[in-house]
Parts: C-alpha cells; structure tokens; sequence
C-alpha cells in the first residue's frame, strides 16, 4: 500500500515529515501566489524531487487545480520541468491531463480528486488516453469507488485530511486582509475557519477545504481495495504532516492501535467526518 501525502514548498519538506511516506506531491494547487508554491517557476522544485528521489520517495508534481487559458503557458512550463525528474504529475484538468499524456506519453498521469470522476466510464476514457491512477470524485461512496477501481485504473484515497467542498477562481482569504491584518501571501499562514453551528469550513486560496477532518482510521480495511492511501496536508500547519503520517503508517505495518488513534482526536481542532464514503452527509463520523 503506498501512502502519499502534499507539500506546497520547500520550507515544509523536513526529512522527518517525509519519512512515513511513500510518495510526496509537490505544489500547492490552489494558489499562484502561494509562498514558495513548488510548481510556481523557479529551482525549488528540482530541490525538492532531488530530495525525495535521495530519500527513496516518490516524486509526484501537482499542478494548478483551476486553470484558465491565460494560465496554460504557466502549467505547461512546471510540467515540463517536471517530466524531466518527477515520477508522475497529478491534474485536474482534462486538457492538462491530455498535454502530459501527448507530450510525456511514459509520465504517470494522476486525475486528482477535482477531475469529477464520478462514474465506471469517466474512468475508462482517462484510461483509455493514458491516465494511469485517479483520486475519485470526494463525493463518492466506498462501493461508487470499488466500480472505477473495477475498470483496470489504479485508484487513490484520501484517508485523513482536509479536502476540497469547492473551487473558483478568487482567492477567498484576500477578503479578509484588512481584518487580519496580513496581506498575501502571508494571510495563508493564518489558520482560518468559517462556522455555523455544526459546519465548519476552511477557506484557503481559490479553495474551501471541510474544516472537519475526513477521517478513515477506524474503517480501514473498507479501503484495502485501493492502491494508495493520500493523507491531505497541503494548507496544514507544522508537525501535522509528520504526526498524522506516523500514525497511519502504524494502521498500515501494525494495524490499528487505541493510543494512536486518540491522538489523532487531539491533532484535529474540529473533529472528525467520514466525507460521503458511506453514503451521508458530509458532516457526520460514524465510529467504526
């Protein structure tokens, strides 16, 4: 089982954040502007695959989740880059998934979980043009996942980790500048919540993440069908990375342990939810 987790920059790639993982994506796909974002242009990004690469990891290169025509050029130069050293490149633009698989056509292509793979035959035509792992539609239920896993593509899981409810292209926390006090990019290091009532929302950058932790420790063994795990940490705070890692990395070699999985409870500042893997409301954890 390969476990993968996101960092979005050079600074954030301490060896012990890496060490109980498989494979590191590299980038921050929700914002240009992000400070020090890895696939923004510059030699941070070789650093950073030539880092993984002498630690035995996987590199794989994230790209911008939400392009438009005036940020092709851009997109197409990272990946470029990217093919020269990384082990695969994750999109979540058709066309962007198409350049890579016409261009790099050896490069493994991952569709990321903002592609909308929602069904069995969204899978097979991005099969089909050489997109080898998907990361499904977080909407889908377990048994919506083992049917695109059943079309032949390896199929990636988000695990733990804050993902994605939306995406536009306007960065949200810009709004807010002028109450925190912090312009970009360094409103982006500030921990910020929406809430009401039971809903908690993190905005970060053109995103909105759950504010709640999408947490499936207790429900592992429902998942082994698939080819990786993925921990989402790329808008986290330090030290969350490397301690949800190590946990999970005990789930998979040891299996599960009560110690570890309360410490999980302490790391999450807004709880738990188990997404839609088992068919309700975003909201809601059900205890395994």
């Amino acid at each position: 089982m390969e476990l993968t987790a996101n960092i979005p920059n050079l600074e954030s790639m301490s060896e012990c954040s890496i060490k109980p993982y498989d494979s590191i994506y590299l980038g921050m796909p929700y914002c240009w502007e992000y400070e020090g974002n890895l696939i923004a242009g510059g030699d941070d990004l070789s650093s950073a695959i030539e880092l993984l690469h002498v630690m035995g990891k996987n590199a794989y290169v994230s790209t911008f989740a939400v392009p438009r025509n005036k940020d092709l050029k851009r997109v197409f130069r990272a990946i470029d880059l990217a093919a020269e050293m990384s082990d695969g490149i994750e999109a979540n633009n058709l066309g962007v998934m198409r350049y890579v698989t016409k261009e790099y056509p050896d490069m493994k292509v991952i569709a990321g979980g903002l592609a909308n793979v929602y069904t069995a035959s969204t899978a097979e035509l991005l099969y089909s043009i050489g997109v080898s792992r998907i990361v499904p539609a977080y909407e889908l239920s377990i048994e919506d996942i083992e049917k695109i896993k059943e079309t032949g593509v390896e199929v990636e899981v988000v695990v733990h980790g804050k993902v994605p409810v939306g995406i536009g292209h306007e960065c949200f926390l810009k709004k807010f500048s002028s109450a925190v006090g912090k312009e970009c990019p360094k409103i982006c290091r500030e921990e910020m919540f929406f809430r009401s009532e039971d809903l908690v929302l993190k905005p970060f950058g053109h995103a909105t993440l759950s504010g709640k932790d999408i947490c499936m420790y207790e429900h592992i063994d429902k998942l082994k069908f698939a080819d990786a795990f993925r921990i989402e940490a790329v808008t986290e705070r330090i030290g969350y990375r490397e301690r949800i890692g190590r946990i999970y990395r005990n789930l998979i070699e040891r299996g599960f342990s009560r110690s570890d999985f309360e410490e999980l409870r302490s790391i999450s500042e807004n709880g738990f939810a188990n997404g839609y893997y088992f068919n309700k409301a975003g909201q809601i954890y059900i205890p395994g």
